[in-house]
């Protein structure tokens, strides 16, 4: 009867939807569409890295399920969201509006049911916490045959017909990706020989996932293999000895830091573009920090400790909230997990040299400017600055935002008289797109001569420390 129900609401709209209990489709023509259907395709309008793509296209066949993955952010995308957008919505909504409709013009076909994601699902002080009102708008301005619009997978909808190990595996496979593109960025500006060093990259990578995708070898035997080999390249110099620069400011930098990486690395400065495995773990930490800010902590140290989910003599309601905070606890655990080993596999490599950061420590160190009970990446942002400069790895550091992004310009705020105290270079850049204007261009020519002069003298400090040593030892 429920079913007959949802067939009848239906037939007034041309938009295809979930059914009340997440366990099935129904189409525009009000039939019922089990999820393993191949008509129906996923799609991710969120630009991903190019390694990242081909891991989690891969795993999605595993587990016999389409999915597209928008590609970088460019000027074509952009053109086509001035369609439905206004201009003010902040880059991550105008850029994600503008794939859908490419991915609609150029890929979709017309007999698919397509599902729609959204990378964040929000309830904050962020344009993102808007995101449902606007594609339920969007939705009824494209009246499109089987499509559905703005979702997130997550528990509350069983993961929108998804296994969650797929779910799971996904996130960890996209920030894998990103661990490879920052091997490559190393071995680019390290090398011996360039060109055949990034073509013997290829050739590695490549096996690599072919390992993973035929599980020939476990993941864990497979990177380490392809760590030992990198390792072989002919190199002529070390990474540590090479002037690295850090680009950090949250979602954002997905959809703007392509000029800026490149601009870099062509001047033969190792460029790191942080992971979004840091803005992943604040989605999935927000659910821990807002039951700890109920329960009078401030602290992030205080609101993750396990003794606050003690379920005795809750409520049914209180029960429910400990438990949702105790699934996402487990997600980022393993989440976290995960990447700690395959980045302790992949640094034989020589090329990784950034340690594997604990996001609590960054939570509670941007927590000291700004409370991290915004649930906004302004405490991100900020703690990654001061855990960097207390690292002392990078020779320049790049805070890259979107100027109608209102945690983004609070980061600059805060940290700019915290860059007045350090030596080393820094550098606020507002993007309105993947591009970087004539002036900015000058900003960062002047980060990356006083990163490489930042990194000369600290290679020779080392030479004399060294020496002195070695004349102590005699």
């Amino acid at each position: 009867m429920t079913e007959i129900k949802q067939v009848e609401k239906l037939k007034e709209f041309r938009q295809a939807q979930f059914s009340e209990d997440f366990r099935f489709i129904i189409d525009s023509d009000g039939q019922k569409v089990d999820f393993n259907d191949p008509r129906i395709v996923y799609v991710n309008p969120e630009p991903r890295n190019y390694y990242g793509r081909r891991l989690v296209i891969d795993l999605f066949k595993k587990y016999n399920r389409n999915i597209r993955i928008s590609r970088e952010t460019d000027a074509s995308i952009l053109q086509y969201a001035k369609n439905m957008c206004s201009g003010r919505e902040c880059l991550p909504s105008f850029a994600i509006a503008g794939a859908v409709l490419k991915d609609i013009n150029d890929y979709r076909d017309e007999n698919e049911i397509t599902i729609y994601r959204i990378p964040i699902d929000q309830h904050g002080p962020c344009q993102n916490g808007a995101w449902p009102v606007l594609w339920e708008t969007f939705a009824k301005r494209l009246n499109l045959n089987n499509a559905i619009f703005g979702v997130f997978p997550k528990y509350t909808n069983k993961y929108l017909g998804l296994n969650s190990d797929l779910i799971a595996w996904e996130n960890v496979y996209f920030v894998l990706g990103e661990y490879i593109t920052e091997a490559r960025n190393a071995l680019q500006c390290v090398a011996e020989n360039k060109n055949e060093a990034l073509e013997k990259f290829e050739e590695l990578t490549n096996s690599l996932f072919e390992n993973i995708r035929e599980g020939k070898k476990t993941i864990n035997t497979s990177l380490l293999k392809w760590a030992r080999e990198i390792s072989k390249i002919p190199l002529k110099s070390t990474v540590e000895e090479t002037p690295k620069v850090l680009i950090f400011g949250g979602l954002n930098l997905m959809f703007d830091h392509y000029p800026v990486e490149e601009f870099f690395l062509e001047r033969g400065i190792i460029t790191k573009v942080v992971d979004i495995v840091e803005t992943m773990s604040l989605i999935l930490a927000e659910s821990t920090i807002r039951f700890g800010f109920k329960k009078g902590y401030i602290n992030p140290k205080d609101q993750f400790k396990d003794e606050l989910l003690k379920t005795d003599g809750l409520s049914e309601i209180e029960r429910k909230e400990v438990i949702r905070v105790k699934r996402n606890k487990n997600t980022f655990n393993f989440l976290i997990s995960q990447l700690k080993m395959f980045r302790r596999l992949m640094k034989k490599s020589k090329l990784l040299f950034d340690p594997f950061i604990d996001i609590i420590d960054l939570f509670h160190e941007g927590n000291k400017y700004v409370s991290l009970s915004s649930c906004t990446e302004t405490p991100l942002v900020t703690g990654r600055y001061v855990h960097s400069i207390k690292e002392g790895i990078y020779d320049g550091l790049i805070n890259l935002g979107t100027f109608n992004c209102q945690p983004a310009m609070n980061s600059q705020a805060i940290i700019r008289p915290l860059a007045n105290k350090s030596e080393i270079p820094y550098a606020a850049i507002d993007c309105e797109g993947p591009w970087i204007s004539t002036n900015q261009r000058r900003l960062l020519e002047t980060i990356a001569i006083q990163a490489k002069r930042l990194r000369n003298e600290k290679n020779s400090q080392l030479i004399q420390k060294n020496l002195n040593l070695d004349i102590k030892l005699k």
